[in-house]
């Protein structure tokens, strides 16, 4: 009996494409933040800081990221006087990272930079379209953070 495996390559040649998409998009943010003085990864840092201020380890978990690297993004952008370091009540050693008054000012302003070029360069992407491709990135992530956290723990479920 012949299995057809047409959905699934078909699956496998978009999730091919994210490695693509990742570069292009990296790629095209490091242009865009150039005159901003700040890298693809402390803009994302920045970003969530903005949003809610964070520890360094509270942030890592959210973005995904090694601590260390967090810890690196977060330095800098302290540094650039963008984020600041506040105490933290619930721990002496792991202060919270909040954005100062220039960190979200630069956030905002890069933000709609980057809305105004993606509504130039993809502006015809109806609302449908967006719904979809999010739900499906979701579920790919969500797939394949469950499968790294299994080979985390020793475990390998391939």
């Amino acid at each position: 009996m012949l299995v057809r495996f047409d959905k699934q390559e078909r699956l496998y040649k978009a999730i091919r494409l994210i490695r693509p998409v990742h570069l292009n998009v990296g790629r095209t943010m490091e242009k865009l933040l150039q005159a901003a003085g700040i890298s693809v990864a402390e803009r994302a840092v920045l970003e969530l800081i903005c949003g809610q201020p964070l520890t360094v380890p509270e942030a890592a978990r959210q973005l995904s990221m090694k601590r260390q690297f967090v810890q690196r993004m977060a330095a800098g952008l302290i540094s650039k006087g963008l984020i600041e370091k506040t105490p933290n009540p619930e721990h002496r050693s792991a202060y919270i990272c909040a954005p100062t008054a220039a960190g979200r000012d630069l956030f905002q302003t890069v933000h709609r930079r980057e809305l105004e070029m993606l509504h130039a360069v993809l502006g015809d992407i109806n609302q449908t379209e967006v719904v979809v491709a999010l739900r499906v990135m979701m579920r790919i992530d969500a797939a394949f953070e469950a499968l790294a956290a299994a080979s985390e723990g020793g475990e390998e479920r391939l």
